[in-house]
């Protein structure tokens, strides 16, 4: 997948993250679908595009929200990277692949938010997080993860046909 591509992907779902889908909240939860974006291009892509996707997807949003620099960053490369590192063990076709990477994922960025929130001694209300709001984003990152990973697929899938095509033809 071109790396324009990738980007554009990124800025817009950076744009609806934080206006459009600001107004879907549930129980004061929204979507991740910055995280789902870096599961599913780390399962196409790759560890090492998958950790560089993830950077880049954490800097953007930790840069313009002014959050701890790095904190965001850092879960979403060390999700692109594991998911990425996983990436040849699974079917890709399969919706159970964003299912399980994008639980994984929810889990690793609290794992990370928390660890950091406690060692900046930024005062975390941990039980809250891990009773009220990693299981409704859990879910609902699952839910939004299949989606846009059928979308992405889709996308990925096409692009990939038609580069196998050039390649056949330029072989004649």
């Amino acid at each position: 997948m071109n790396g324009w591509i990738v980007a554009l992907v990124l800025i817009l779902n950076f744009i609806l993250q934080f206006t459009v889908f600001q107004y879907i909240a549930v129980m004061g939860v929204k979507p991740d679908t910055a995280l789902a974006i870096v599961v599913a291009l780390g399962t196409f892509m790759g560890k090492e595009r998958g950790a560089l996707i993830g950077a880049t997807a954490g800097m953007l949003q930790d840069t313009i929200f002014g959050a701890p620099v790095g904190i965001t960053t850092l879960s979403y490369m060390l999700t692109g990277y594991i998911v990425g590192e996983n990436s040849d063990k699974v079917f890709k076709e399969h919706l159970v692949v964003p299912l399980i990477f994008t639980a994984g994922a929810t889990l690793i960025k609290y794992v990370i938010v928390i660890f950091f929130n406690y060692a900046l001694g930024i005062q975390t209300p941990i039980l809250t997080y891990i009773r009220h709001f990693l299981p409704i984003e859990m879910l609902y990152n699952c839910v939004v993860s299949m989606v846009l990973y059928r979308f992405l697929f889709a996308l990925f899938s096409r692009k990939s046909h038609k580069d196998r095509l050039k390649m056949k033809r330029k072989r004649k």
